[in-house]
């Protein structure tokens, strides 16, 4: 008991440290976004990553990162089997418009794919009216690159409404899924590229990979700034970053490895081009997919919960 008059000893409400989201929502948020992102380089942009079966590698690789998201989001929800609960809010719920696109994206680009199918030289499916060069096939393909793009910054949009983190609350938050995503996506392009998995040319890829290392920084610093000069809860869980247990992962596995190093790395490979970097930009492109994760790791974990008082 402190010495002197109890009654005039000051009550002091300090932030709290939240330790309901860790590792498993960092991976869920990680393969949402490269998963979406994936497929909306290939629509958008033609970036293929090869061919799985006769099939597009990157809507392949991209349904199968959505699905692992989706069967981590089906397992936080704690009663697994009653995970069709989640889909019923999308007016009010963010996670539960993400979870119906969920359901969408995959949906329509599996009936796209199909047709592409390849089983020893023959293709059993091709009669499909939903493939390539379809009018069915084209509605799929927007139907499936809206629901791409809702899969990747609807994770952001659930940190940045939950007033109750003040390190969360700012539309920084999706704007860095985005462009995380697009970045991890270009980086599985120019290293399918680098190690011979894709015809694709990586020179045309390097730019738009540096573009997007640049951006993400960008993006990160802003997220800082705005911290220091926002509320001290803010503030607070920019100091865990810089200064607190959270400072080896984000300095080395964020900013330097993360983004500084494969930026460096991408710029080399365009001043020499890709045919005498390609060991730095497999490098490089392998540095993106870690510091992706580590991004939304330490910015779930620095989260603090604002004080009443």
């Amino acid at each position: 008991m402190p010495n002197g008059n109890a009654f005039n000893q000051r009550w002091i409400m300090e932030p709290k440290r939240q330790t309901v989201w860790g590792v498993p929502h960092a991976t869920w948020f990680f393969a949402m976004g490269v998963g979406g992102a994936l497929y909306l380089n290939r629509f958008l942009f033609g970036i293929d990553l090869g061919r799985i079966l006769g099939m597009s590698a990157a809507d392949i690789l991209g349904m199968i990162l959505i699905s692992i998201g989706g069967l981590i989001l089906i397992a936080d929800l704690g009663q697994p089997l009653r995970f069709w609960k989640a889909l019923r809010n999308p007016r009010t719920s963010w996670i539960s418009v993400g979870a119906i696109c969920d359901f969408i994206f995959m949906g329509a680009d599996v009936l796209y794919v199909l047709p592409s199918l390849e089983l020893g030289g023959a293709r059993p499916l091709a009669a499909l009216p939903t493939g390539d060069g379809t009018a069915i096939g084209s509605l799929l393909q927007v139907v499936a690159a809206i629901a791409a793009f809702i899969v990747i910054v609807y994770p952001g949009l659930v940190l940045a409404s939950t007033t109750a983190i003040p390190f969360w609350n700012t539309t920084l938050i999706p704007l860095q899924f985005l462009a995380y995503a697009f970045t991890s996506a270009l980086g599985l392009a120019v290293l399918a590229g680098a190690l011979g998995l894709s015809a694709s040319d990586t020179a045309p890829i390097l730019g738009p990979t540096a573009l997007m290392l640049s951006v993400c920084l960008l993006l990160l610093v802003a997220h800082l700034l705005n911290a220091a000069n926002a509320r001290r809860t803010a503030l607070a869980s920019a100091q865990i970053l810089l200064q607190g247990d959270l400072k080896l992962p984000f300095w080395a596995g964020c900013l330097v490895l993360g983004l500084a190093a494969p930026l460096a790395l991408v710029l080399f490979a365009l001043g020499t081009g890709p045919s005498a970097a390609g060991a730095a930009l497999v490098v490089a492109a392998i540095l993106t997919l870690p510091s992706n994760f580590l991004a939304k790791y330490c910015v779930i974990r620095a989260g603090l919960y604002a004080p009443f008082l």
